[in-house]
C-alpha cells in the first residue's frame, strides 16, 4: 500500500497477525484482532454519537491506558485531528489549547476533572470522560471501581439539579455502522503535539501520518532484529502519548511491527519487575532518570525477565556515561546481553533520527543516522562545515513535521528547503556518527566564549560518586558570566568531592568553563518527563542574586 495512514498501517498487522498481543495492561491482554474490532467500535461512536468528521480536532489528555491508542487509531480512521496534551495540564490551559486548536470534543480521564470540577462544569459539552479501570481484569477493576474511585465518581455527577454529570466514554453506545476509512490523506496534519520547539518557545507541531510512520518502519533497524524475530516481544510504553518519543516508538512503532505495546500509566521499578514476570519485555525507551532507578531495585537487577530484554534505548536528556556502563555491567553480570543505547531526536521531526544500536554504535555519540535521513553541521549562514567542528546540527527525513500551527514565520525559520535547524550545536566525524554539545539557546557567554553546559555535566557526572549535575550561568564581575553547578552525589566527604570535581575540570576543560561555584543538593529539579530542569536551577539562582534576564 502505497503512502497508507497511521490506522491502515495499523489494520494490516490486525489482518497479518489477528491472534498476536497487541496490548498488555495491568494483566489484561488484548490480541490484535479484538484491538481492531476496539477501534472500529469507537469510530463508529465518534462518526456516528459525537458527529466527528475529517478535519475536526479531538483533545487527548489521559496517562498510558487503553482508550489512549483506541482513540488514536479511531480519530485517524476517519480523518480527525488528534490533539495530545499532558494529562495534569491545569484546566486554563486545557481551556486556552482548546480555544486555539478549535478542539471539538476533550477526552480527559476522571482524576484530572475532578481536581478543577467546577471549571470544567463550564465546558461540560465538549468533556468525555475516562476511567483508568474500564481495561483492567476483573479483580483489580472491582477494587478501583467499589473502594478507590467512588468518591471521584460522585464529583463528577449530577450536581444543583440542573448539572446533569459529565459524560463518560463507556456510556457513549456504538450504532453498528462502522464507518469508512478515509484514504489519500497520509500527508496531511493529523497529529497535534506541544513543544518547546527548536528556539525554545511554547510551539504546537503539526505531524502528518507519513511523519509518525517514517519513524516507526524503522523499529526493527533500531532494535537490530529481523521482522520475524520481533514479533511475541513487547515494549515498555512508559513514555507518554503527547511525547513523540511515547507516541511514534514505544506505541504505534511495535504495533505495526507486531509485538505488543505493554502500557505503563505511571513508571515504578517495582512495577515494571513484576510486569517483566508476567509478559516478555523486549525493549524499553526511557529517560536516564528511569534507568538509574531500576539500577536502584534489586527486584529488577534480579529478574528473571531479564533474559529477555534485548536492548533498551535513552532519549530525551544527555546519558551519563557511567550510567551507561553501569547498566551494560549490571546486565552482564546478571546473565544478560542487554545494552543501553542513547538516540536523538525532537518533536519537529517526531522523535528519534539518529540513534546508537548494535548494528551502529560510538561511545559518546548520539547515534548514527537512520536509514533516509541526512545529518549536516553548518555555521550561521547554513554552510556545511568540515568533519570535527563545531556547529548546528540539522537533518533532513520523512519525518520533518508540516509546520508550527497557524505559525508560517516561524516553521520557515525552522525549515530551510527541507532541511530542519534543530537549535543544536555538534559536530560529525568521518563516519557520521553525530555528537551533541549543547542547545544553542542555553550556550553561556564566559568572556566572550562560548562554554556549554552540557559538556560540563556530562565530565563531571564521569567522576565516581556524583549521580547527578546541573550547570547554570551566575553574574562575574570580571568575565561578566561564569558556571556554577549543582551536585548530587551518592556518598562524598564534601571537600574531597569538591577537589575532585575541580581537578577533573581543570584537566578536561578549557578555563573558562571551569565551574566557578559548586552547591552540593539532595536532588535536583525535574520536568514532567522526568529530564533534570535547568530553568528552575537557573530562575532560583537569578532571583538568589537579583539578576533580571
Amino acid at each position: 500500500m502505497q503512502n497508507p495512514t497511521i490506522y491502515e498501517k495499523l489494520h494490516e498487522a490486525v489482518l497479518d497477525y489477528p491472534h498476536g498481543l497487541a496490548i498488555y495492561y495491568q494483566g489484561k491482554k488484548i490480541r490484535f484482532k479484538k484491538f481492531g474490532k476496539l477501534i472500529d467500535r469507537m469510530s463508529d461512536i465518534l462518526a456516528n454519537r459525537l458527529d466527528v468528521k475529517k478535519g475536526d480536532v479531538l483533545l487527548i489528555a489521559q496517562p498510558n491506558i487503553p482508550e489512549v491508542l483506541i482513540l488514536f487509531y479511531a480519530a485517524n480512521k476517519i480523518g480527525a485531528i488528534c490533539n495530545f496534551v499532558h494529562p495534569f495540564t491545569p484546566f486554563n490551559q486545557i481551556k486556552s489549547i482548546i480555544n486555539q486548536t478549535k478542539t471539538k470534543f476533550a477526552f480527559l480521564f476522571e482524576q484530572r476533572v475532578a481536581k478543577e470540577v467546577e471549571r470544567y462544569r463550564e465546558i461540560s459539552d465538549m468533556v468525555i470522560v475516562t476511567r483508568i479501570e474500564d481495561f483492567l481484569p476483573l479483580g483489580k477493576k472491582f477494587i478501583y471501581h467499589n473502594f478507590m474511585n467512588r468518591a471521584i465518581r460522585k464529583k463528577l455527577g449530577k450536581w444543583r439539579g440542573s448539572f446533569k454529570g459529565f459524560k463518560y466514554l463507556k456510556d457513549l453506545k456504538p450504532t453498528g455502522h462502522i464507518p469508512e476509512t478515509v484514504t489519500g490523506k497520509a500527508s496531511e496534519t493529523s497529529i497535534l503535539l506541544h513543544s518547546g520547539s527548536t528556539t525554545g518557545d511554547p510551539k504546537t507541531i503539526c505531524l502528518s501520518d507519513n511523519n509518525i510512520n517514517c519513524v516507526a518502519e524503522h523499529a526493527c533497524e533500531f532494535l537490530s532484529l529481523k521482522p520475524e524475530q520481533v514479533r511475541g516481544g513487547g515494549m515498555l510504553a512508559v513514555l507518554p502519548s503527547f511525547h513523540g518519543f511515547g507516541l511514534g516508538i514505544t506505541m504505534h512503532a511495535p504495533l505495526i511491527t507486531r509485538f505488543s505495546c505493554i502500557l505503563v500509566p505511571k513508571f515504578s521499578a517495582k512495577e515494571t519487575a513484576k510486569i517483566m514476570k508476567k509478559t516478555k519485555v523486549t525493549c524499553i525507551t526511557g529517560v536516564p532518570t528511569m534507568y538509574e532507578s531500576l539500577l536502584k531495585c534489586p527486584e529488577f537487577t534480579h529478574n528473571k525477565g531479564l533474559k529477555n530484554l534485548h536492548v533498551v534505548f535513552c532519549g530525551g536528556d544527555s546519558l551519563n556515561t557511567n550510567l551507561q556502563k553501569e547498566w551494560n555491567e549490571t546486565m552482564k553480570k546478571n546473565g544478560s546481553h542487554c545494552q543501553l543505547f542513547e538516540g536523538y531526536g525532537l518533536t519537529e521531526a517526531v522523535c528519534v533520527n539518529i540513534v546508537n544500536t548494535y548494528d551502529h554504535n560510538r561511545e559518546g555519540s548520539i547515534g548514527y543516522p537512520m536509514s533516509g535521513a541526512e545529518f549536516k553541521i553548518v555555521d550561521d549562514n547554513g554552510k556545511e562545515l568540515p568533519r570535527g567542528e563545531i556547529g548546528e546540527i540539522i537533518l533532513k527525513s520523512g519525518a520533518i513535521m508540516n509546520g508550527y500551527y497557524n505559525d508560517e514565520k516561524s516553521t520557515k525559520e525552522a525549515v530551510k528547503d527541507g532541511w530542519l535547524y534543530t537549535g543544536d550545536l555538534g559536530y560529525m566525524d568521518k563516519d557520521n556518527y553525530v555528537f551533541f554539545k549543547q542547545r544553542k539557546k542555553r550556550v553561556v557567554k564566559v568572556s566572550g566564549v562560548g562554554v556549554f553546559p552540557t559538556e560540563i555535566e556530562r565530565l563531571v557526572e564521569s567522576v565516581p560518586g556524583v549521580e547527578a549535575c546541573c550547570a547554570i550561568e551566575i553574574p562575574d564581575p570580571r568575565l561578566q558570566s561564569a558556571i556554577k553547578i549543582f551536585v548530587v552525589a551518592k556518598f562524598f566527604d564534601e571537600e574531597g568531592m569538591r577537589n575532585a570535581i575541580m581537578d577533573t575540570c581543570r584537566k578536561y576543560l578549557i578555563r573558562w568553563s571551569v565551574p566557578k561555584e559548586i552547591e552540593f543538593c539532595n536532588e535536583l529539579p525535574k520536568t514532567l518527563l522526568g529530564k533534570i530542569d535547568f530553568k528552575v536551577l537557573q530562575k532560583q539562582e537569578d532571583e538568589k542574586r537579583g539578576v533580571v534576564r
